[in-house]
């Protein structure tokens, strides 16, 4: 019976690793590189995506300031001559912003940036902004869109607000 015991004890204690051991620590220690760099081109890709993003979001907001700019300094020259549905393009004229119909062509080689109005019908009764009713001449709903191509397929930012007549001007 010891004989026994001694012979399992033997087997079981050989030092060393076999070939096919080997091969396998080395296809596990192969999947972990594949995993992380892959995981690492997967976040640069989305980083990158991520900062394009972030650039055409802070133009669609400058998009927007320009629009309030206009409207505080003349509802009825800047805003309220606008046509409803045409894309307008915002670009510098002199030192002040404009509006123009003019396309002026990709900001920083990538980014095209429009303003759109739109009529804002009301609720006679409530006041409410409605899809029909009375035409509110003293408010414009305002949509800023920012577009570009990435990996060959379009992107998108839009941003949408209604801005008044406020200043009576």
């Amino acid at each position: 019976m010891t004989k026994k015991v001694e012979v399992v004890k033997q087997k079981f204690s050989r030092r060393g690793f076999g070939l096919l051991e080997i091969v396998i620590v080395g296809a596990i220690i192969a999947l972990g590189f594949m995993a992380i760099i892959s995981f690492l081109i997967f976040s640069r890709g989305v980083t990158f995506e991520m900062g394009r993003r972030t650039e055409a979001t802070s133009l669609a907001e400058e998009g927007m300031e320009v629009v309030r700019q206009l409207r505080d300094d003349g509802w009825t020259a800047n805003i309220a001559s606008k046509t409803a549905g045409t894309n307008y393009y915002p670009v510098i004229s002199g030192s002040s912003w404009t509006l123009s119909g003019t396309n002026p062509g990709v900001i920083n080689n990538l980014y095209t940036r429009t303003v759109q109005f739109a009529t804002v019908y009301r609720n006679s009764t409530t006041d409410d902004v409605e899809p029909t009713g009375v035409e509110d001449q003293e408010t414009k709903e305002v949509t800023v869109r920012v577009s570009w191509q990435e990996s060959g397929r379009n992107k998108e930012v839009v941003l949408t607000t209604y801005i008044t007549n406020f200043l009576d001007n």
